[in-house]
């Protein structure tokens, strides 16, 4: 992560040199999922969450800008589980909750007829908050069984990965602008520290918001 500040430093200090900044305030909702290299998880259920966050973007040419980012966003799944023959059936799931930061190029048409189409391309970096995993079973005649606890020890502190998307921006007032992004986020580090799977992050977010322009 501080390699990524540092090479990106220059480019923050002359960015504004060569356009307008922007401050962007944004937030949404999401589907989470994971993947692993093993087992199938094709059944599970994406965890809805909330994503928000600011981010400043710095003009790097006419049609190109560099937008930085930070933002909380909210990660997991549900896996349901079915053994009829056991006479069990619930669902376990998994919440985890990160701070991100994004480096996201964006090629885009140009502003001056009101609405803005374009295209989003970066790395970005997370830091877990917290990871509360639950079970929920009904278990025949014993009946609804649940548990909660902790899984922070068990998740990675970090994860990385590589974001894309699409988004719009049009013109509301003066310089202002609402701003509609769908970014689909591929985490790229193992996040369990106990499985011998590869389990990775999967989230797509839809976010909205302002685009505030300062600067020259």
């Amino acid at each position: 992560m501080r390699r990524v500040v540092t090479s990106l430093l220059p480019l923050l200090i002359a960015a504004p040199l060569v356009g307008q900044t922007t401050l962007g305030f944004r937030g949404g909702l999401s589907d989470a999922t994971i993947s692993s290299d093993l087992n199938d998880v094709a059944d599970q259920e994406a965890r809805r969450g909330v994503i928000a966050g600011l981010d400043i973007a710095f003009p790097v040419g006419s049609a190109v800008e560099l937008r930085i980012g930070g933002a909380y966003v909210q990660k997991g799944t549900t896996t349901p589980v079915d053994l009829p023959s056991e006479g069990i059936r619930g669902s376990t799931s998994i919440e985890a909750d990160w701070v991100q930061a994004s480096a996201l190029v964006r090629i885009g048409t140009p502003r001056a007829s009101g609405a803005s189409f374009g295209l989003l391309l970066g790395p970005w970096a997370a830091s877990l908050l917290s990871c509360d995993a639950s079970l929920d079973y009904d278990v025949g005649g014993l009946g609804p069984v649940s548990e909660s606890l902790s899984c922070d020890d068990t998740t990675t502190s970090t994860d990385f990965g590589v974001a894309a998307g699409a988004g719009v921006e049009m013109a509301i007032s003066g310089g202002l602008r609402l701003g509609v992004d769908l970014i689909y986020s591929l985490g790229l580090a193992n996040v369990d520290d106990t499985s011998t799977d590869t389990i990775n992050t999967r989230h797509l977010a839809l976010q909205a918001g302002f685009v505030v322009p300062f600067g020259g």
